[in-house]
């Protein structure tokens, strides 16, 4: 039986008490002593990093995190109780439990917030802060000062930690640009009787083109469906119908976190939701932020954020290039990667996720993604810093899909190696696997520091051919950055064939129905190599329209 992410938080519930900001990167002690009571105040609360930073320049940006944290989970719980209650339809539930837990992060932020803020202004002017940003999805402050401006911070009764804003890293992806094409070990004879199980639901001539793409050798072939595509069964779904229509994921949003997107590329151009029917650019800052460098249209000069959004929802419109899983999806994204960043432009980018903002400053929750790819993260083990993030996404019911992460040489895997954040509870982690559904030799395992089973669930993460900038494609790309949105694109999938599942539930759906894996390492399933196994597009959304 598969465990929900709510019996999870419970068993994490401790862990929560201990570290409940987290925008945390591990809180370092202060190891001096100090008789007087605010050098001890500062000392509790400001991290020995931090300090060790100042001793090397007058202006640091640190992080200011207050006491008065929202807990979004029971906000979102009460909130669909009151829908249920109201008996209104799934989609005004939802969207009701958006808007009431983004205002109850706001209401908190701005009625805690403000003597701080006023401080920080004063500093402003007297030229000891530079800049400052506050946040509401977690209710905190971004700070460029002097060290007396911090410690004077510290001695704040509500201030709670200040931390250091921490550098991170893209996942490093391996591109083999000489990669052969795709041969998978199964015979023709097999995907054949294979075949035999798919939904009666698909015309024989479609599941026969479906037999015939799940075996194909050439895996650069313009005219057909991509390797990793056919695997996971995804053409068989987009024949399915619902009312005579497809379930591509039409009418659904995928966001991603990444390094941007080249909005042009004729796989995604149709398909941003900042372009109207006409191909019109219309309010585009409603469906894309720079947090890195304010650029005001999609833009990927690293090919990353481009490559992984491909495999999610892109398609050539004249039926050549079928590289994503959920071709009828809409995208918007944010770029928070170049190819570094630091924890205050992803906190920035997660709360636009939350609620895009308008050129008047004013917050959308409506316009919110319905599906959050993140095919990025750090270092294994307990580091609770983006937390708070992925909980205001769940609550929200934005689902929120993490890659496991890749072997480094500060990680070269091994048990409870995977990468937070998807080793969170709230985080839905996907590993990789190569056409022959053996487990890519990057891809990290867990369990999790909550002793949970990680990753989920494993997805195609080799020899992957996508989109990249310069409206070309490219294959070759390796790492569970290529896994993440399968996952991603699979979810939308599944919210076109039934709106009203909650996160909750699409995480159940989609482990319930995976292809078990195993192998010698890991006998038994799930297990912390595989997850729950190989999504199974097909059988998933047929479990969601019995």
């Amino acid at each position: 039986m598969i465990k929900s992410k709510n019996i999870k938080k419970t068993l994490s519930v401790s862990f929560t008490a201990l570290l409940a900001f987290s925008l945390i990167s591990p809180v370092y002690g202060d190891s001096s002593t100090t008789t007087s009571a605010g050098g001890s105040t500062i000392s509790a609360k400001v991290s020995a990093k931090l300090n060790q930073q100042f001793s090397a320049s007058e202006y640091v940006t640190y992080l200011v995190k207050l006491k008065d944290q929202v807990d979004t989970e029971s906000v979102a719980k009460h909130a669909f109780q009151k829908a249920s209650a109201e008996q209104i339809s799934p989609a005004a539930a939802k969207l009701s439990v958006r808007t009431t837990v983004v205002n109850s992060l706001m209401d908190t932020a701005e009625k805690t917030q403000q003597s701080v803020e006023e401080y920080l202004k004063k500093e402003v002017n007297n030229g000891n802060v530079k800049k400052y940003k506050s946040y509401f999805i977690v209710n905190a402050f971004a700070v460029t000062s002097t060290k007396e401006v911090m410690d004077n911070l510290a001695t704040l009764p509500e201030i709670d930690k200040i931390l250091p804003d921490e550098k991170r890293e893209l996942q490093k992806v391996e591109i083999d640009k000489d990669a052969q094409p795709v041969v998978e070990e199964s015979t023709a004879d097999q995907a054949v009787a294979d075949q035999a199980a798919v939904d009666t639901a698909v015309t024989e001539e479609n599941a026969q083109k479906s037999v015939e793409e799940s075996v194909y050798k050439d895996a650069v072939t313009p005219s057909r469906v991509e390797w990793n595509i056919s695997k996971i069964k995804a053409p068989q779904v987009w024949a399915k119908g619902i009312d005579g229509k497809g379930i591509d994921g039409k009418g659904i949003v995928v966001a991603n976190l990444d390094t941007g997107v080249e909005y042009t590329h004729p796989a995604l151009k149709r398909k941003w939701r900042g372009l109207n029917a006409s191909g019109q650019v219309v309010n585009p800052e409603l469906s894309w932020y720079d947090a890195v460098n304010g650029a005001s249209l999609p833009t990927d000069s690293n090919g990353h954020g481009t490559h992984t959004m491909g495999t999610s929802v892109g398609s050539d419109s004249n039926g050549t290039n079928e590289i994503g899983v959920a071709p009828g999806a809409k995208w918007i994204a944010v770029r928070v990667f170049n190819p570094d960043t630091t924890d205050s432009i992803l906190l920035d980018g997660g709360q636009w996720i939350l609620a895009p903002v308008d050129k008047n400053g004013k917050k959308h929750p409506e316009l919110a993604p319905d599906v959050v790819n993140n095919s990025w993260g750090g270092g294994p083990g307990l580091d609770e810093w983006y937390r708070p993030v992925t909980k205001a996404w769940r609550a929200a019911q934005i689902f929120p899909e993490f890659s496991a992460g890749n072997t480094t040489l500060s990680n070269p895997g091994g048990p409870g190696s995977v990468a937070n954040p998807a080793n969170l509870p709230e985080a839905y982690a996907t590993g990789a696997t190569d056409v022959n559904n053996k487990l890519a030799s990057f891809s990290l395992r867990g369990p999790s520091p909550y002793g949970e089973v990680k990753p989920e669930i494993s997805a195609p993460g080799v020899n992957i051919r996508s989109s990249v900038p310069g409206g070309v494609y490219e294959g070759g790309w390796n790492g569970t950055s290529m896994a993440g949105p399968h996952t991603a694109g699979l979810a939308a999938l599944l919210l076109q064939a039934k709106p009203s599942l909650t996160v909750d539930q699409l995480e159940d759906v989609i482990s319930k129905t995976a292809t078990p894996l195993t192998d010698s390492q890991y006998r038994t399933s799930p297990n912390n190599g595989f997850g729950y196994g190989l999504i199974d597009a097909l059988a998933a959304v047929n479990s969601v329209l019995k």
